[in-house]
């Protein structure tokens, strides 16, 4: 039983050959579609994006990933800012503004990203290189890996924000109450 369907031959162009003007030959001569390889790798991502859920899925799966990242992160942050409200009580009675001690939240949450980050990358360095071996590889692209770091920045700070509201309500008397 021989497969009577033809999927795809792949022709290598001579040297200085106008790849658009070597597909139109080809189409007229065979009666098929010729695509240059920048037009058949993106039919090939539209082939996957139209007729099969993975892009769906992996949005899911990002979206997923990043909310237990700030939902985890959040509570990394609040859990900091209720430990040290003594200490943040201290600098608010010597005088620092609202605005000082934001500055100080906002830092250490952007410390904790430029920390976490490279160590992350380090992982996926790992994951990457392991997937090679695997019969899906698994892509990191600098612009993906510059993203991800926008993402993370973003991620900490807004995680940082949500337990800045305790912070100022805080009454700077309370470093007194023992």
């Amino acid at each position: 039983r021989e497969r009577k369907q033809l999927t795809f031959i792949l022709v290598n162009a001579g040297p200085g050959e106008d790849h658009h003007a070597l597909c139109r030959r080809i189409e007229r001569s065979t009666g098929l579609a010729a695509y240059t390889r920048d037009e058949f790798k993106w039919k090939t991502v539209m082939y996957f994006v139209a007729n099969t859920g993975i892009p769906i899925n992996f949005g899911i799966a990002v979206g997923l990933g990043f909310v237990i990242g700030a939902v985890i992160t959040g509570f990394v942050f609040f859990s900091f800012t209720l430990d040290n409200l003594r200490f943040l009580g201290t600098l608010k009675a010597m005088g620092a503004t609202n605005r000082y001690l934001y500055n100080v939240i906002v830092q250490q949450a952007l410390i904790a990203a430029l920390v976490g980050y490279p160590l992350a990358m380090i992982v996926s360095a790992f994951v990457v290189q392991g997937s090679a071996k695997g019969g899906a590889a698994i892509l990191l692209p600098w612009q993906l890996a510059a993203a991800l770091f926008v993402l993370t920045i973003v991620m900490c700070v807004s995680a940082a924000m949500a337990s800045i509201n305790r912070v100022t309500r805080l009454d700077p008397a309370m470093v007194f109450k023992g």
